[in-house]
């Protein structure tokens, strides 16, 4: 099903409107809201309150909204996510982050504790499946592998396929999907798409010294599933030096009681978990946004790098 077009993201966003939300709320803004970020699919808006400064984040419409996700979310896990001041259709309030940016300047201490951090979220996690599926979450367990692989297979992205690349990858789908299915032994989580470095602040006293406790702080959920807890530690692995991953991935595997093997193996079918990614988002993107020619052409490349990279 097609969302409608409510759904799709405001090209035109009033920044009065920030304004009006939180007023409404006894908070006074002391200044104009400013763009601080334009993704094309999201704006980020500083805004100088009574409170505090605030962040305000305006992000495109993968079901069921980044503002339901943080309003959920926040509720169990405050000490993990950033501060929700406000939500309202297609845009979150939330209060300045502590700490600071995960980097590769880091301590391989830094890198580890997020790590365990995210794979302890993603373990609790498990309990709500349910409830995130009945929110509108996508569905990425085994049982809407195969669909999804199979409605790929109909869409008119890959007409950027070669004839012989396309019907190689019509071939080699009943592989990917028993790929898929044979590693997937862990219950379902609720799956963070998007949780690079870039998107996890770390702080605590000892963030720098020896033996200090360290807590993560994890943003951006805009992109979010409901399936195997391996997809949301990719963007990390992608970001970590090679040196560190296997320590990193120990410590993601810790608080799930993950076995390495699954891991690994889950991870074959990554690739293609990316090419789902970027093709649901073409859902939410109007045909003749630019954005959605570069979703698209996401969607082949990525497909070249599955015919490439996977056994047959």
């Amino acid at each position: 099903m097609h969302p409608t077009p409510a759904t799709r993201w405001r090209e035109t966003i009033d920044p009065n409107e920030i304004q009006g939300q939180l007023e409404r709320l006894g908070i006074d803004v002391l200044a104009p809201p400013e763009m601080v970020k334009d993704w094309g699919r999201s704006r980020i808006y500083r805004v100088g309150t009574s409170r505090g400064l605030f962040w305000v984040k305006y992000a495109y419409r993968l079901p069921p909204g980044e503002e339901h996700v943080l309003k959920v979310l926040s509720s169990r896990w405050a000490d993990r996510l950033p501060g929700v001041v406000a939500t309202w259709s297609g845009a979150v309030a939330l209060e300045s982050l502590a700490g600071e940016e995960l980097t590769p300047e880091h301590p391989l201490r830094a890198w580890t504790a997020a790590a365990e951090q995210l794979g302890e979220l993603c373990a609790r996690e498990r309990a709500h499946a349910d409830e995130w599926l009945a929110l509108g979450v996508r569905d990425r367990r085994t049982g809407t592998w195969t669909s999804d692989l199979e409605s790929l297979a109909q869409s008119d992205v890959l007409n950027g396929l070669s004839p012989e690349e396309r019907t190689q990858f019509e071939a080699l789908l009943p592989v990917l999907v028993d790929q898929f299915l044979e590693s997937f032994a862990q219950p379902a989580t609720l799956v963070a798409q998007d949780s690079g470095c870039c998107n996890i602040h770390i702080d605590g006293p000892g963030t720098w010294e020896p033996g200090g406790a360290i807590r993560a702080v994890f943003f951006d959920w805009a992109d979010v599933v409901v399936g195997h807890p391996v997809f949301s530690c990719d963007r990390l692995l992608d970001q970590v030096t090679p040196k560190r991953r296997d320590a990193v991935i120990d410590a993601f595997c810790a608080p799930l009681e993950l076995s390495i093997d699954e891991f690994r193996a889950m991870r074959q079918s990554n690739v293609i978990h990316e090419v789902l990614r970027y093709h649901d988002e073409l859902d939410y993107v109007a045909p003749d946004d630019p954005i959605a020619e570069s979703l698209a052409k996401s969607v082949v490349s990525q497909i070249r790098m599955v015919l490439l990279h996977t056994p047959r």
